[in-house]
């Protein structure tokens, strides 16, 4: 669409002068090319075929799991397993399940505590009322 220099009419498509007052009217824009539909990469480079990771032991994985149980430790070395200082990929997964899973329950025990502390605020405000 072409508008007139001049006066700004609207021109139509096959004309090359204002129809209103005459004057030449601008080459007709040229259209941005179309995008392009093809894949720019293919699908095989960027695809890594799933490499098997080898399971821990049984006892590797209660071994683990004791120690995550311990407090402070666990909560460490689910951080360093689960961040990649660990040789095993079986033990970085069980890290970050660990890790997920702690913090899932400190949400949930936060907003519990959060709960409870405002219904026992609101319950110690109430001004009983006794009738004698």
């Amino acid at each position: 669409m072409r508008y007139c220099k001049n006066c700004g009419l609207l021109a139509p498509f096959d004309a090359d002068r204002c129809p209103q007052c005459g004057t030449p009217l601008p080459p007709e824009p040229q259209a941005a090319p179309a995008p392009r539909t093809e894949a720019r990469y293919t699908e095989e480079v960027h695809t890594r075929p799933e490499e098997p990771v080898p399971a821990l032991s049984e006892w590797a994985t209660l071994g683990t799991l004791l120690l995550f149980a311990i407090p402070v430790v666990g909560f460490i070395l689910s951080l360093v397993w689960s961040f990649g200082f660990g040789t095993k990929p079986a033990r970085k997964r069980l890290a970050q399940a660990w890790l997920i899973r702690t913090l899932i329950v400190a949400v949930v025990v936060a907003l519990l505590c959060l709960v409870l502390a405002l219904t026992s605020v609101a319950r110690l405000t109430v001004t009983p009322y006794y009738a004698y």
